[in-house]
């Protein structure tokens, strides 16, 4: 496969693909391939959100850490006040800490009635408690009970499609032996803390014509387990790109070598790993990938 062509942030799909993603937080902010964009200095911090505009329907998938996500979108005239989804990728903090400036963004607004607001997508477990040591709480923060005062919930462990073609993959499947084998903290089910596996660990994929755009959080479920299972969901085993966090933080070689195997059989045309990939793996998977940089400011539109 040969790699997308680019021009002025465009990505060829098919004439009536409707996909269009805007980083509004990551780790790093990049030089952004919109004009408009380049003479304004966005913020970053260890998080994740994307703005993303599919067949009609406006998703934010993931808030960051903090409210910084909403002082980007300000500065890109990003308008979040009429969002269709809110989608989480999983409960962990980084990736839901910025709930709390939404719901006061709304209220803000006057917008008080749930059907004014977002339907937020999510796995049934992303609001446990997750206590890590010695950090403590890395979960949401914030009970289910109380985000349905907020939002209209959606808890899902199978695939919902949002639009004809973007679907919430709901939990993955996990067929390899590679990947997420270690805990990461203790998960509050009932009482007692049992490792945690994060079962909540999701992703989005937008199918097109001519093959799939996977978005992940983190990836906790492992890139090639989500990538595989998104493959078996839309029953496509082309992939145009795969942007997000990729949980490859100093990985063993054999968790490496294997997911560079797998990734260089799958032949992405693009790849934008971010968020939760250091600077090995990613230089691991550029020797046999089309490897792009991510970082807030980046807009992808695929046409």
């Amino acid at each position: 496969m040969r790699a997308p062509k680019i021009s002025e942030g465009k990505i060829n799909c098919k004439e009536d693909d409707n996909l269009k993603l805007t980083v509004l937080v990551d780790n790093n902010t990049i030089l952004s391939n919109n004009p408009h964009f380049q003479d304004r200095y966005f913020l970053s911090e260890p998080g994740l959100s994307i703005f993303i505009e599919a067949d009609g329907k406006k998703v934010l998938f993931d808030t960051g850490h903090t409210g910084i996500f909403l002082q980007n979108s300000e500065k890109m005239n990003l308008d979040l006040s009429d969002l269709d989804y809110l989608v989480l990728s999983h409960g962990h903090i980084d990736h839901t800490g910025g709930l709390k400036s939404l719901i006061d963004f709304y209220q803000n607004q006057g917008k008080t009635n749930l059907k004014d607001k977002p339907t937020l997508i999510a796995h049934p477990e992303c609001f446990l408690s997750k206590i890590d040591s010695p950090w403590g709480e890395i979960g949401c923060g914030i009970p289910e009970a109380e985000i349905t005062c907020h939002f209209q919930l959606q808890l899902s462990r199978e695939p919902l499609w949002l639009t004809e073609n973007l679907v919430f993959l709901g939990e993955i499947e996990r067929s390899n032996d590679f990947e997420n084998l270690t805990p990461l903290g203790k998960v509050h089910k009932n009482t007692e803390g049992q490792d945690d596996y994060i079962l909540d660990d999701s992703a989005l994929v937008y199918k097109g014509s001519k093959g799939l755009i996977i978005i992940t959080g983190c990836s906790h479920a492992g890139i090639c387990n989500i990538t595989k299972y998104a493959q078996k969901v839309c029953r496509d085993e082309r992939v145009i790109d795969i942007i997000g966090g990729l949980h490859l933080i100093n990985p063993g070689p054999i968790q490496m070598e294997k997911t560079k195997e797998f990734l260089k059989n799958v032949a992405p045309q693009t790849i934008r790993a971010c968020h939760c990939t250091s600077l090995r793996p990613k230089i691991a998977l550029a020797e046999s990938l089309n490897m792009e940089e991510v970082g807030t400011g980046l807009q992808l539109e695929y046409y």
